[in-house]
Order: structure tokens, then sequence, then C-alpha cells
């Protein structure tokens, strides 16, 4: 079907002309500020109300948008869940990671100054983990427990072939590695959610120390170092 030109009244054929570069920009820019909105705002409902008292009516308020809008951009809570649970998840993967400056990584020093990484992430983004927890046990979303239990199994995976490692240098007995890395790695996860993820108000930096030398020292203990 033709429309008429609006300059000559000629019949055009074919679509319409592109919409030109600056519009088109504008409405991008537009729509990943209102996506991001409704993220941060999704981050501070989830964390004050919990996964299952959270509506999308109080995720709406809070970005200062319409119903409308939200669902231009997710399909439902559980998707914006996920999505404003994506940065919290990267920044606690990022604390694990071993570098070259840790050594083997086997030394007591080391060990506390890795799980203080890890548990100083965790408090930084403490009430979304939380929530994660408490969707993975309420949620008829299964992607929620698969969405945790993955996200453990990652770390264990990473802890046992790091063990795996130090026993191919000589540096460690001979021993099931992936029973003792799910071990070390339910000591530091378990700490986090109770005593930091749990706890009534974020824990200081003294306490998150204190919390990093116990599950340190247990680390160090446990590795059957030769």
């Amino acid at each position: 079907m033709s429309g008429g030109s609006a300059a000559s009244g000629e019949a055009q054929d074919g679509p319409p002309a592109a919409e030109p570069a600056p519009l088109r920009r504008g409405k991008n820019t537009r729509g990943l500020r209102t996506r991001q909105e409704l993220l941060d705002a999704a981050v501070g409902c989830f964390s004050e109300y919990g996964y299952s008292r959270t509506r999308i009516a109080d995720i709406v308020f809070r970005a200062g948008v319409s119903q409308g809008n939200f669902y231009r951009h997710f399909a439902s809570k559980d998707e914006i869940f996920l999505e404003a649970l994506r940065p919290s998840l990267d920044e606690l993967t990022a604390s694990t990671q071993r570098t070259a400056r840790s050594g083997d990584g086997t030394d007591r020093a080391t060990l506390i100054a890795l799980t203080s990484a890890y548990l100083t992430s965790y408090a930084r983004n403490r009430r979304i983990l939380r929530v994660m927890r408490e969707a993975a046990a309420t949620s008829t979303d299964e992607g929620f427990s698969e969405l945790w239990l993955r996200q453990r199994a990652n770390y264990v995976e990473r802890t046992a072939r790091w063990l795996r490692e130090l026993h191919r240098r000589g540096r460690l007995a001979e021993t099931d590695f992936d029973l003792l890395a799910d071990v070390l790695g339910s000591a530091i996860e378990q700490t986090a959610y109770v005593h930091i993820g749990l706890a009534a108000e974020t824990p200081r930096r003294e306490r998150i120390e204190q919390l990093a030398t116990a599950v340190g020292e247990v680390w160090h203990r446990a590795l059957p170092l030769v």
C-alpha cells in the first residue's frame, strides 16, 4: 500500500525513510536510562521488602515510570530480579579470583586475605544476595535455585581445580579434592550468609576481618599440605 508524499503528493512505494540518527540515539539513550532506573529501583525494593513481598507496582513507583514502560524492558518480576542480581554475582566472583601475586595461596595470610575480599564483597551486596537465597527457596521459578546452585558450583569447581594443581606441584597430599572443595566452600558461604547476610546491620570492618581470620584459619588447617 502506498502513501502520499508530504512534499509533492506523489505516491511512494517501499518502507518509510529511516528515522534520523540523532533522534534514534535520543530514544535509545532514554530507553537505557529508564532500564537502569528500573534496575536500581528493583535492587532497592528487593533489598527492602524481600523477593516474595516485592511487587512490580513497587518497582515502577520507586523508579517513577509506568507499568507499561516496565513491560517494554522486562517480561516479569523474575526477569528483572535476575538482571538486578547479576552485578552482585559478578563482583562476588571477581573477589575470589586468585592472582600470581598470591603465590600458591596456601599460606595463612593469603587465605585470610582472599576470604576477607570475598566477605567484603558479600557485605557490599548482602541484601540482594540474601534475597537470592530466599528466591531460591520460595520462587516457583526453578531458575533461581539453579542460579544459586550454579554460582556455588562454580566456586567449588575453581577451588577443586586449585587443589588439584597444588597436588600436581607436590604441595598437597592426595585426597578427595571435590569433597574438600565443597566443605571449604560451605565454610565461607555459610559464614557469609549467617553472619553478614542475616545480620541486623552490615558488619563493621573489624567484624569482617574477625570472620575472615576464623575462616582462613579453617582453610589453612584443612589443607593436607606436604
